[in-house]
């Protein structure tokens, strides 16, 4: 009976040749030395050589990047990862209206019709440079005779992500005869840390959780969105 138990012990502490792997969450994928081994799990074998290493990354949508190596001399049989959501998709909401013009028909309030016939949106300047300030800290460009207005890039960055964002809005006048009606972007542009740091981003659709105030001030405060 002892040496059953002996023997039990022995083979309980020998290194498994197959090494497993289990994430979470379970659709992550597993990649050692770049080849897909699985999703939420997976297996593969143990390097040969005590200082031979295989190199683990599990990557999932929406969480942030696990990295790690296994050498051969590792005394584990198994490995464990639990990905954190990545802060970028915490802080930012999905969005259908950035990096595209909003057209926007403005209530009869904030325009007036002179006598020559020409339009004046004066008011409706003035309530767009209001709501613009609660959001910016300054405007960038404003050009009341030309119907044209910008903020500066607004950068902000994320708790447990490398990700960067920045948003800026540009409005434009479009007015005609037939309809007065102004033009409405809110850019929103995302880059990893070190691509921020070259001016390399790219367009996204989402936008910080703070700003999405603005975008329904933006739509319904001066006017009726007519059009996307």
């Amino acid at each position: 009976m002892i040496a059953c138990i002996l023997s039990f012990t022995m083979q309980a502490e020998k290194k498994a040749k197959v090494i497993k792997i289990s994430v979470q969450p379970q659709e992550a994928a597993i990649y050692v030395d770049n080849n897909l081994i699985g999703y939420g799990y997976g297996e593969f074998s143990r390097p040969p050589k005590k200082n031979q290493v295989a190199i683990i990354r599990v990557e999932c949508n929406e969480y942030t990047t696990a990295n790690s190596k296994f050498y051969g001399g590792d005394e584990r049989n198994s490995l464990s990862f639990h990905l954190m959501q990545d802060g970028f998709y915490r802080g930012s909401a999905a969005s259908g209206l950035v990096n595209k013009y909003i057209t926007i028909t403005l209530d009869p309030r904030y325009y007036t019709q002179e006598e020559n016939g020409k339009i004046n949106t004066e008011a409706a300047w003035k309530l767009i440079h209001q709501i613009l300030l609660n959001y910016f800290p300054e405007i960038e460009t404003t050009d009341f005779h030309g119907g044209y207005l910008q903020t500066p890039w607004k950068y902000k960055t994320f708790n447990m992500s490398e990700k960067q964002l920045r948003n800026r809005v540009t409005v434009r006048d479009i007015t005609t005869p037939d309809r007065v009606a102004f033009q409405i972007k809110i850019s929103s542009e995302v880059a990893g840390s070190m691509a921020a740091r070259h001016g390399e981003f790219e367009e996204v659709d989402r936008l910080p959780k703070e700003l999405e105030p603005m975008v329904e001030e933006l739509q319904t405060r001066i006017g009726k969105a007519s059009s996307i």
